[in-house]
Order: C-alpha cells, then structure tokens, then sequence
C-alpha cells in the first residue's frame, strides 16, 4: 500500500501529462522524449528530486500522443467525396432507429485487411441484429463536423468513441454472413433480449417503456427526440441513461443490503466487509455490461473496484483514489480526454469531495443539502461552459428526481428483468410513464437562462471562485466570487461599432444561415436545417450574446435554409419575417419585395428581389440581400439561379458590385453565371457547404470560374464558420473556431487567406 501512497504522489501529473497533450498543434514525440530523459537524469542528483513530476508530465504526453496516433491512423482518410466500399461488417452494438433510419456501429473488415469501426445509416430501416456479419456496399466519408465558436465536436466525439468512419448503407446491396460468437456477440444479445421484455407494455405506456429501455439497458434511441427537449431545462440528461451516478448508487444500495441480511443470519459472519464489497463491485460490474460498458459507466464501475481494493482506514485519501481512478481511466483509452462526459463526471466527483471535506462531522442531512449546493453551484459554471445553458432549477429538480431516480426507478427496471412476473414489469412501465408525463409538464414552465461565451479566462476565474465558495470558510472571498459568477453570466460581447456591420457566415453543413450585426440590431438571413439549427446556429447565435433578432430571412421554402424556421422563432422572437415564398408558412411572414430598404445604426440594407416567371422552380423565388457598410458591401442570394443572375444585371448592373458574394446555391453550375460574377466582382466568395456532400458543391465549374477572375473561395467544410466586418478597413477574414489541435482535421488553416 506504501506503493500505492507513493504513486499517488506522481500520478496527478501524468494525467495533466495525458489531458494536456490533447492540447498540442502538432503529434511530435521526440522533442518530450528528449525532455523526458533530461529531467530523469536530473532527478538521480540530490535537490532535484522535483523533477520526478515533470518526468511523469513528459510521459503522460508521450503515452497519449502514441495511443492517439495509433488510433488516427485507422481513420478514413480526408477526401472531399464519398467512396463507394465493399465491405464485410459485424454489428456490434443495438441499432438505433427512428422513423427515417436505422444507425449502428459496427466492425469494418476493408478489402486490403485492415480493421475498423464505422457509424452505419440505414435508411432502408432492415433489421441488423447485434453480432451479425454482412458483406454490403455503403458510402463511406470521414467524419468531419461543423466547427463553429461552441458546439458539438463530432470529430472529437468519433475519436472517444474509436469510430473511424460514417457511412450509408447502399439499398438492396447486402449478404449475410455466418455470425460469430464470442463474449461481445453474446452480451449485445443479452442486452436486446433485456430491451424486448417490456414489449407487451408498450401499447399503453409507450414513454415509459422507452425509459426503462434507457435506464436499465442504455438504449437511449428508444426515447424520442421530444423527451430529450424536456430533459435539458430541467438539467436532467445525465439521469435518463446509465451514467455513473446510477452505477455508484445502485452499487451502495446492493452493498447495504447484502450488510443487513448478513446481520440477521443465524452464523456470525467474520469480516462482513468482503461480502459487502463484492457485492458492489459485482453488481457495479453487471449493471456496466447492461449498459455495453459505456465510458461513464466505466469510471464508476474501475472507481467502485479501486474503492473495494484500497479502502481502508488510513491507507488513500479520497482525492488520491479520485486520481487513481482517473490513471487507470486514461491508462486504459487515453482518448476519453476527448468526451464531455469525462469532465463532467469527474470534476463534479470532485467538487462533492472538495466540498465535504469541511462538512464531514456534520449531520447527514446537512451534508445532503450541502451536496446538492456543491452540485449545483459547480454545475452552474461547467454545464454553461459546455452546453451554453444554465437550467435555473435544476438543483430543486434534481434533489427530487435523483433519489427517485436511482432508488425507485432503475432499481425497478432491472428487478422486472431479473424476476419474470408481469404485474412487476407493468408496475414500472406505469411509474415511468407517469414520471415522464409529469416531467412534460414540469419542462412547460422550467426558465433557462443563455449566457454568452465569455474569454477562457473569465471561465477559469469562475471554476477558481466555484471552489472558494465552497470551502467552509471561503477564505472570507464569498464576495467577490459571487461577483465573479455574476461577472460570468452577464458577460457580454462588444457590439459592433456605429457605420459597421459583422457578418457571421455559420457552418451548418450542407445549408445557409448568415447573421448580421450592427450596433443596435441583428438580422438572420436562413437558418440551415433543423438539426443544424438545433446543435449549431442557435447555441453559438445564443454564444454570440444575440438574444433577440429584429429581422428573420427566409430565402425560399428548402429544408436547407428554412428547416429550423419554427425553433428560431420560437426561441429568438424576431420583431419581423421576411421570405420569399411566404405562402410555405403557417405564422405571419411578409414577402421579399425588391426595392425595398433601410438603414440600421449607419448601415444600409437592401433587398433586390426581380419579379419571377409564374413556372419558375422555387429557387428563383429566392431572397437577394445586399448590405453596404462605409465602401464595403455583401451580396447574398439564397439559392437564385443562373436565371435570376441574369435578372439582376439587367435591373441593376454595376450597383451589384459587392466585396463579398455568397455563392448562390451554395457554389452549383447551376448558379454562378459567368457575367453575374464579373459584375459583382467579389473580393471573396463564400460556399456554404457541407463536408463530402453528395452534389459535389461547390462545383468543378464554379472553382474554375472562380480562380480565372482571381476571387479567393472560402468554404465552410474547410474552414467552418468565420466572420468578417463590414467597415472603412480593408476586409479581413477570421474563424470562428482558429485554434486545431493535432487530431483535428477541421479547420484547415491552409485553406484561410493570409
């Protein structure tokens, strides 16, 4: 145990060694190699034993950059197209299914050998059970995700989960194979055998069944998207899958147990705390396997046995499990670093016990409410930074629902699995379903509040004050953090100055969505699609500090653009809604009208829209937006064709003139007329696009085109979103997200103009 005690002194900085390498812009190993056994040499002499620490960071490095390169080399490679594949796959996990598709992972045995992991979309919705093998043919593309200033990083996601590749199933083009059979195989099986016991109640308690599906088996597809709405304002997604907290507690509930039944046997038992700890560990270890050995269930489940193991009176204190745990964790898939729920799980972990070191003679109650406070107050700053919300009363719902939670409902759904009585299983599916019918309710009314990215700085001071608040005495400093946090939530970005205008193109993938800021008001010119609305363009439009918008454009009636329509609306409460099919919508829009225009804060805006034809196809009806700030301006036009190009130049010729043009149609052949984009002559063109898109935007012709008038092209597949500003200063370009660590391949600074 003395050895134990020793490495726990070094152990902290091999794991900053480890978190911090995911940092670096570039993999080299050598240079932390060489520094590696400098300070090793160092620490033979007497008075520099210090530098043991720097040796375990260096290590700590070396190890992760090893490990990550390893896994990035079963990536798939970086091409602008999908590739057609024949491939032999084996299912290895629960499809999840909607009403468009069905989506697994699955091992990927490629035609030259190799092995990989591959995301599968199968709109044909067939059936894939776990551990079947499939030779088919499938689209295949690298997994490259929107990169904005906050958001989803699909990249670093497909990495914490080793998954090298997305791909679409290719209709009718599959065989089956003989299956294996081996442990993985077996307890995929085991799981959907599990998902289908509580088939015969799904008839009347549909939302519950899907919630015992997510808390007993990890099957969190079964819960439709507009659950997951309700469980975000009430701070209460880490509570309907299996996350840590349920392992931990179900893990003390059966520890408990075992104890009072080993009381009343009528043998004496000696050292019943071997019993109680197996018990835990056992039950820890089986809850895990019913969640597929998920990574949050991981840590509880390694931090449970390290627990067992060295618990003893005297032997670790709890922070030097907390960073045992975290060692074995990183030593095990280094690439955890990279998942969300890695920082959340364990630095609340950490905030309990900072919190409770203080606390620890106090009466029980005490310190649950104590708990909650440290959960909630931490949860303030690390779900801001991560999700850019605050769910004003979570901490009141969640000191109701967590012991409901996981001393009622998880400990009732896996008890209807183990014993085969209906009345059992029928017992949960009703209080499930009245628990979601009541959290339906209870999200109606729950407020959120939407604070703007403030500088990394302000984030760190914050954490910093999260801990000094919590520290019994708070070093007489309360103060002054709550005016920290305070500071933080009411952070607001500089507006743009009187005559100038920002213009934010978002990346939202294959879609458009363009804001423009000036002083005193915002405008919105389309939204992407829904989705990209969803995980993209509101949470960094919320980022930027733009609470309310004074004007919506919807170009035209295409999911592309106009998708997230309906959740701009109803989250951004624009003063008025401008499109040019106004007849698509069911709220009150006004039309595109060329001729009219206005001016904001010294900014002149305009809109050049041409009567249309009566057969034109819906593109044409596309709104034209120009926007002038001092001797700059910008040109955007929806998805208008060669056409309505052409319709243009006739009404307004040279005053089209523009710096930036974003590409019509986001860069077709069938946009782009050669002498539209003469007459404009743009400085910069703008292709929002997304990554390997099936119409090859923008297009051979477009590029071609582009680079002959000596325009430069920025793509948001390349570079993600960016932003610029319209002043009396020469146009300058800058990414919303600049910084790329070495294992991401989005943005790509090369694609940037100097």
């Amino acid at each position: 145990m003395a050895k134990i005690r020793f490495a726990c002194a070094w152990l902290p900085w091999w794991v900053v060694g480890v978190c911090g390498s995911y940092l670096l812009p570039q993999s080299v190993i050598l240079p932390w190699l060489s520094a590696l056994f400098i300070l090793a040499v160092l620490m033979i002499w007497p008075g520099w034993q210090c530098c043991r620490y720097g040796s375990a960071m260096c290590a700590g490095v070396i190890f992760a950059l090893w490990r990550t390169d390893m896994i990035l080399q079963q990536q798939w490679p970086l091409t602008d197209k999908t590739q057609l594949q024949n491939v032999v796959i084996k299912v290895t996990d629960i499809p999840q299914q909607n009403q468009q598709r069905s989506r697994f992972v699955a091992q990927v045995r490629l035609p030259n050998g190799q092995q990989q992991q591959w995301l599968l979309t199968d709109y044909t919705k067939q059936q894939w059970p776990p551990g079947s093998r499939w030779q088919i043919r499938a689209k295949v593309r690298a997994i490259i995700g929107d990169t904005n200033k906050v958001g989803f990083n699909q990249e670093a996601w497909a990495l914490a989960n080793h998954i090298g590749a997305m791909a679409t199933v290719v209709k009718g083009e599959r065989k089956a194979l003989p299956a294996t059979s081996g442990w993985q195989e077996w307890l995929s099986r085991w799981r959907l055998w599990c998902s289908a016991r509580w088939q015969a109640q799904v008839q009347t308690y549909p939302q519950g069944v899907a919630l015992l599906k997510a808390l007993a088996v990890g099957e969190q597809s079964a819960l439709p998207a507009a659950a997951w709405q309700i469980f975000r304002p009430l701070g209460l997604n880490h509570l309907v899958s299996i996350s840590g907290l349920h392992v931990g507690m179900l893990a003390m509930l059966a520890a408990w147990l075992c104890g009072k039944c080993l009381q009343y046997l009528p043998v004496r038992i000696h050292q019943p705390w071997i019993y109680t700890r197996c018990t835990a560990v056992l039950t820890a270890i089986l809850y895990s396997a019913l969640a597929g050995f998920a990574v949050p269930t991981q840590r509880s489940m390694l931090m449970i046995i390290i627990l067992a193991l060295t618990w003893r009176r005297g032997y670790l204190r709890a922070f030097q499990v907390w960073w045992l745990t975290i060692a074995i964790v990183l030593l095990f898939d280094p690439l955890a670093v990279l998942s969300v729920g890695f920082w959340l799980s364990f630095l609340l972990v950490a905030v309990l016990m900072w919190a409770g070191e203080g606390y620890g003679h106090s009466a029980k109650w005490r310190q649950l409410v104590l708990a909650q406070w440290a959960a909630g107050l931490a949860s303030v700053v690390l779900v801001a930074f991560c999700f850019g919300s605050v769910p004003l009363i979570s901490p009141l719902v969640n000191a109701l629902a967590i012991p409901w939670f996981t001393l009622v409902l998880v400990p009732l759904a896996l008890l209807s699995l183990i014993i085969p009585v209906d009345i059992l299983r029928t017992l949960a599916a009703y209080l499930s379903e009245h628990t979601m019918r009541l959290l339906h309710w209870v999200a109606g009314y729950a407020p959120e509040y939407y604070p703007a990215h403030a500088p990394l700085a302000l984030w760190l001071l914050s954490l910093i004050a999260v801990l000094l608040l919590l520290l019994p005495r708070g070093w007489y400093l309360r103060p002054l953090c709550l005016l920290i946090l305070l500071l933080l939530l009411s952070y607001r970005p500089p507006r743009p100055a009187q005559g100038e205008a920002v213009i934010r193109v978002w990346d939202v993938g294959q879609g458009l969505a363009v804001s423009i800021s000036t002083a005193k008001h915002e405008l919105l010119f389309d939204t992407g699609t829904a989705y990209a609305a969803q995980s993209a363009l509101l949470p960094n439009l919320r980022a930027a500090g733009i609470k309310r918008l004074d004007m919506l454009v919807l170009s035209h009636n295409d999911s592309d653009h106009d998708g997230g329509a309906t959740l701009i609306k109803r989250h951004l409460q624009p003063h008025s809604i401008i499109a040019g099919q106004p007849q698509a919508y069911s709220f009150p829009v006004q039309a595109c009208r060329g001729g009219l225009n206005w001016q904001w804060d010294g900014v002149w805006l305009e809109f050049l829209n041409q009567p249309v034809a009566a057969k034109s196809g819906k593109n044409e009806y596309s709104c034209v937006l120009r926007v002038v700030s001092a001797d700059k301006a910008i040109l955007i036009t929806g998805d208008l064709g060669k056409k309505g190009e052409r319709a243009l130049l006739a009404a307004y010729n040279d005053n089209l003139f523009s710096q930036i043009l974003i590409l019509g149609h986001h860069g077709s052949r069938h946009s782009s007329d050669v002498n539209f984009i003469r007459t404009v002559a743009p400085q910069y063109a703008v292709a929002s696009v997304g990554f390997a898109n099936p119409y090859g935007h923008p297009h051979v012709q477009v590029r071609q085109l582009l680079a002959q008038e000596g325009i430069t092209l920025l793509r948001t597949d390349q570079v993600g979103g960016m932003q610029t500003t319209l002043s009396a200063r020469p146009v300058r370009w800058k990414l919303l997200h600049s910084y790329r660590p070495y294992w991401q391949r989005k943005p790509r600074l090369e694609a940037m103009p100097k």
